[in-house]
């Protein structure tokens, strides 16, 4: 019998800090090898930074779209966040239309702490400052 064929991961992304807000810019069309990735680094990016607190900044404004086998295993990460100690995060979305490709994310993760969407990175991290987060280093 055949191995079971592998699949390149699709989708990319990439992390920077700004204080405790970790932004997170995602491109592409995202299938479960690039998801799996993803969960694998950011567990490693955030346990990295050491820090009890912080807030995520996810900008979606290049990302088009994600699998279902991708969206049901990025759903499921959001019971992690809790535990490491994300507690508030922001999402910006080209278009009300992007936004309706991740509401069952976006539904898990809202399950897990305070959610909102803004329309700027300097939206978000004001926001996100309002729990008192630091936004710069």
């Amino acid at each position: 019998m055949p191995a079971p064929q592998q699949y390149a991961a699709h989708g990319a992304y990439d992390f920077e800090w700004k204080g405790e807000v970790l932004c997170i810019r995602f491109f592409g069309v995202f299938n479960i090898e690039a998801v799996e990735v993803f969960c694998t680094d950011l567990r490693q990016t955030v346990a990295q930074r050491g820090l009890t607190r912080w807030g995520r900044l996810a900008d979606l404004r290049q990302w088009q779209g994600i699998t279902p086998e991708g969206k049901e295993a990025y759903a499921a990460l959001s019971d992690w966040y809790p535990g490491a100690g994300a507690v508030a995060h922001v999402q910006l979305y080209p278009s009300a239309f992007t936004q309706s490709m991740a509401d069952t994310v976006n539904q898990s993760v809202a399950r897990v702490g305070p959610v909102k969407q803004c329309d700027s990175v300097e939206e978000g991290l004001a926001w996100l400052q309002g729990f008192g987060l630091a936004i710069t280093d």
